[in-house]
């Protein structure tokens, strides 16, 4: 009998996965709904002469609660990420007007005219090459600086390629390689910089638009300069404050 109640049971759960228009919240108090009247029906029809076994009618009870306690599980779940998004999405809000920096290679051609990208050095490198590819992983221009002290070192590409021509307006990628003095070579960390002008939403996540068409993630930013100015622009009030990404 238990059997029968739980094929029934599984067959009932089927049908309403299938359809596509009831939502999860119908599906899942149809499925109690159906698991209660389908225990009601059971012992409505049992055999009187051999009527269902305690323990079997324990188990019966036993798979209702654990359906119930699923279907509150999941709901709390959806909750939790219904909040997470309303949260990153008013943290993305609070980044609007500042200027972030955020680890990344990518930097914009417009016009001619670059954007700037800054490459930390972990000690002084005898030898620093850095490759400036374009959208399909093609290396458009190759620099040389020689020999290059350790920290930080800003970079600002003139936009032409090996043969001084302009290149096409778009986003493209630096690739730094640096060596110590012992001719190994280091691990060299960039960021690019710019203010949060709008955000993007995509697969659930939020991305923070920095201006040309570059965009970073939360987990990204390692510096927000929080500077304000009011609204009638008689005063301003700026600080600045860091924040490593974990």
């Amino acid at each position: 009998m238990s059997s029968y109640v739980s094929s029934l049971l599984g067959a009932n759960t089927s049908a309403t996965t299938s359809s596509s228009s009831s939502s999860s919240s119908s599906s899942s108090s149809l499925g109690q709904d159906a698991f209660l009247q389908l225990l009601v029906t059971q012992l409505e029809y049992q055999d009187p002469l051999s009527p269902m076994d305690d323990k079997d009618f324990v188990a019966e009870l036993a798979q209702f609660s654990s359906l119930e306690q699923l279907t509150e599980i999941n709901t709390g779940i959806e909750n939790l990420a219904s909040i997470g998004e309303q949260q990153e999405m008013i943290g993305a809000v609070n980044f609007m007007g500042k200027t972030v920096e955020a680890t990344g290679t990518a930097l914009s051609l417009k016009d001619g005219v670059a954007t700037e990208v800054t490459f930390t050095l972990p000690e002084d490198a005898t030898s620093c090459i850095i490759n400036v590819l374009n959208t399909s992983g093609d290396i458009v221009r190759t620099l040389d600086r020689g020999t290059t002290a350790a920290g930080e070192v800003s970079f600002k590409w003139d936009g032409k390629d090996y043969d001084a021509n302009v290149c096409d307006d778009g986003l493209y990628q630096i690739a730094v390689t640096a060596t110590n003095a012992e001719g190994n070579t280091m691990t060299v960390s960039s960021t690019m910089s710019g203010t949060v002008c709008g955000i993007k939403q995509v697969k659930g996540s939020y991305y923070l638009d920095i201006g040309e068409d570059r965009y970073v993630q939360f987990t990204d930013i390692v510096n927000v300069d929080n500077t304000t100015s009011s609204s009638t622009g008689d005063s301003s009030s700026s600080s600045s404050s860091s924040s490593s990404s974990s």
